[in-house]
């Protein structure tokens, strides 16, 4: 109980730092791993501080969303940082506003780094926490970079990723009903699809196709993607064998 007073005590006051640009950088990564933690002391502790701050202080809102990208472009593929991050722009977009101008910006930034972060990845951990955020970002004006991601993930490889993406593009348009055309259509379309279906991709596709014409964006190309070698953990190996028994029927 002690501990945990502490931990709450400490993150408001080392977290009025982030004002400062030669501490920002280091001082975000740390809290990055704290809101990622195992403990949910230090979940709590961490995530409140950053909210808190954030909703106070709104001229910082946009040097620590640059701050956040910049370190997703700096830690590309380590994954210990990555998945964290995720979660962290997932708490940042889910409490805090931004402008549109500045909100513009950083949803053609944070997807064209998203798509370059989980490409070719067996990591479900990371896939996962990717989702939320990435769908959240529909809620601004400029879009269709957002829209044409989301269309990728919704015939991802692994079942989870597919259902995991309509689920939130599914919220996403519940919370922000403005942000796109044909909102109502496309609503139905995801509740009346299992996205994670394994047994045909190809109508998956179909259904996809069919959102990608309501919200105006293109079709996603078929292309041949090499293989490459990365060492899958026992439960990624799972949910990628799972996925083709049940693609081939069994």
């Amino acid at each position: 109980q002690t501990i945990v007073m502490l931990v709450a005590a400490l993150f408001p006051s080392l977290i009025q730092l982030l004002a400062s640009p030669t501490y920002r950088h280091s001082l975000m990564r740390g809290l990055i791993v704290s809101v990622g933690g195992l403990t949910e002391s230090l979940v709590k502790a961490s995530s409140t501080a950053l909210i808190d701050y954030l909703t106070d202080h709104e001229e910082q809102v946009e040097p620590v969303c640059e701050c956040l990208l910049d370190i997703l472009e700096g830690d590309h593929k380590n994954d210990r940082v990555t998945v964290p991050l995720f979660n962290t722009m997932e708490l940042v977009l889910t409490n805090v506003i931004l402008d549109e101008k500045y909100g513009n910006k950083f949803a053609a930034r944070f997807t064209a780094l998203t798509k370059k972060e989980v490409m070719g990845s067996g990591n479900i951990k990371k896939l996962l926490a990717s989702l939320t955020p990435l769908a959240s970002c529909i809620q601004f004006e400029e879009n269709k970079c957002v829209l044409s991601q989301i269309m990728l993930m919704l015939c991802h490889r692994y079942p989870r990723v597919r259902k995991g993406i309509a689920d939130s593009f599914y919220t996403a348009l519940i919370t922000f009903d403005d942000a796109i055309d044909g909102c109502d259509e496309v609503v139905e379309v995801l509740e009346s699809t299992i996205w994670d279906d394994p047994q045909d991709i190809e109508a998956l596709r179909a259904k996809r196709n069919e959102i990608c014409n309501l919200v105006g964006v293109p079709v996603p190309k078929r292309t041949a993607i090499k293989k490459a070698v990365v060492q899958a953990t026992p439960s990624e190996q799972f949910d990628s064998y799972s996925d083709l028994v049940g693609r081939a029927g069994y």
